[in-house]
């Protein structure tokens, strides 16, 4: 079930659009400032974004920088602002889609569906050509390996890192979609993980970089290469 965050400062609207969305069987967090999505953002995982441009703290436009910076998180802007040059603005700052106020909600349920089936496909592409990318290397140092086997959980982060090369991935979003379970404070059970991975990878030759560390936020697999 996707799972969409509502960022507007208007109590209203978000109770509108939550009410519809869950309607439509999506999961629905909302935020009223830009600094609250952010918050929001690091803590969970999300599928989209439908991002206010007028917010207090940080506006739309702020937010969206920063989110393009640190997730890679689909945004729909909405906004009053209908001008070109508005728009320009809004499509620079990271949005997918700009939407003006006032519109019809079936337009709006049509941009989602349309957006998270177009990431969903990318995904499954990146996914497939980046596993069998990371496979291939893999075979080539099964001997190492297979001296320093992975656990099953193991193998099963740094195979959904990978697929994921240069992204930073927060620690919320795999505790989620990879050891099936909510991120918990204080919980370093993750961590103990991804420094046993690096241990092994760099003991299998591969640069002791390969895992990086996104302070505060997760990890990136920045190199697909061995030494």
């Amino acid at each position: 079930m996707p799972t969409i965050l509502i960022a507007d400062d208007d109590p209203m609207m978000c109770q509108l659009l939550e009410s519809v969305l869950v309607n439509e069987g999506y999961q629905v967090i909302c935020a009223h400032d830009g600094e609250q999505a952010l918050t929001q953002l690091a803590s969970h995982p999300f599928d989209l974004v439908l991002l206010d441009v007028m917010m207090p703290k940080l506006n739309g436009l702020q937010a969206a920088r920063r989110i393009c910076q640190r997730f890679s998180t689909p945004i729909v802007m909405i906004s009053a602002f209908a001008d070109e040059a508005a728009k320009i603005d809004g499509y620079e700052a990271g949005a997918d889609h700009y939407l003006t106020k006032p519109f019809s909600i079936p337009k709006l349920l049509t941009l989602i569906k349309a957006t998270l089936r177009r990431v969903a496909l990318e995904k499954q592409r990146h996914t497939h050509h980046f596993a069998l990318n990371f496979s291939g290397q893999l075979s080539a140092h099964m001997d190492t390996l297979r001296r320093l086997p992975f656990t099953q959980t193991e193998l099963d982060l740094v195979t959904y890192l990978a697929a994921h090369p240069q992204q930073v991935i927060s620690k919320s979003e795999l505790q989620h979609q990879v050891l099936k379970r909510e991120l918990c404070p204080f919980d370093r059970n993750l961590d103990m993980h991804i420094s046993n991975i690096r241990r092994k990878l760099s003991q299998a030759g591969w640069p002791k970089s390969t895992i990086r560390t996104a302070r505060g936020v997760g990890y990136q697999f920045a190199s697909a290469h061995v030494q």
